[in-house]
């Protein structure tokens, strides 16, 4: 004899941002909150990565497609599920800009908002050269050794981010896709920009979508008033 099932789970719809497409969510359960939580403890990005893409399918009832959901589609749509799942705020640990010392914030999940407005795609560095991007998947970033791996430093996680963001490059006579080239290739590219021309390149990434919100308290400790802005989804909890 079986076990009867014990919950008939509610469905709420929901819009990705990059495509506008709507689909339907389900808060997770004890199962998948197990599951996220030893990734948490683990401290490895790429388990936490893979945790939280993992919970977002299984809660959209395998209805998305991971390889096409943007950096900042996985941010927005976790957050929903997150406030369906363990209620609609999150309460977080701020430091007093003036004492430092330590606040207990509740956030409204529902006021969190996510800017959709996505920088100009192409970048010309010199009147013959144009660099095409695009915002990479979730999952490219996440199953990149040279952003997420364990040997990489600073430099390598920036560099690798930045050629995962990068489509191609256009000159007089041809498109060079950049998968179509190897690593070291994209780096020696990189590496011989200007720093104007480099800058241009970091600051379409920085402009990318994310979770922001402004959050206003007075510190308990000495009464001064802060006004912090929450950016990503690792300021939130």
């Amino acid at each position: 004899m079986a076990l009867p099932k014990l919950n008939d789970m509610p469905m709420y719809p929901v819009i990705i941002p990059s495509t506008q497409q709507e689909v339907r969510i389900r808060p997770f359960v004890v199962k998948e909150e197990k599951i996220l939580l030893i990734a948490m403890e683990s401290q490895d990005p790429k388990q936490i990565a893979g945790a939280i893409l993992d919970t977002i399918v299984s809660c959209t009832e395998n209805k998305v497609e991971p390889k096409s959901l943007t950096a900042y589609d996985v941010e927005y749509m976790f957050m929903q599920i997150r406030g369906k799942s363990v209620g609609e705020t999150s309460t977080i640990n701020l430091a007093c800009d003036k004492c430092e010392e330590r606040n207990e914030v509740k956030i409204n999940i529902s006021d969190i908002k996510i800017n959709s407005k996505i920088p100009e795609s192409r970048i010309t560095l010199t009147d013959k050269i144009i660099v095409e991007m695009k915002p990479p998947s979730y999952m490219q970033i996440a199953q990149s050794e040279k952003i997420l791996g364990e040997n990489s430093n600073a430099t390598d996680r920036l560099f690798g981010l930045i050629i995962e963001f990068m489509d191609a490059v256009l000159t007089d006579d041809e498109r060079i896709a950049i998968n179509d080239i190897p690593h070291e290739e994209a780096i020696e590219f990189l590496e011989s920009m200007t720093s104007d021309q480099f800058g241009k390149i970091r600051e379409y990434i920085e402009n990318q979508p994310m979770l922001k919100h402004e959050v206003d308290y007075d510190c308990e400790n000495c009464g001064h008033h802060n006004n912090i802005r929450l950016e990503g989804l690792q300021d939130f909890f």
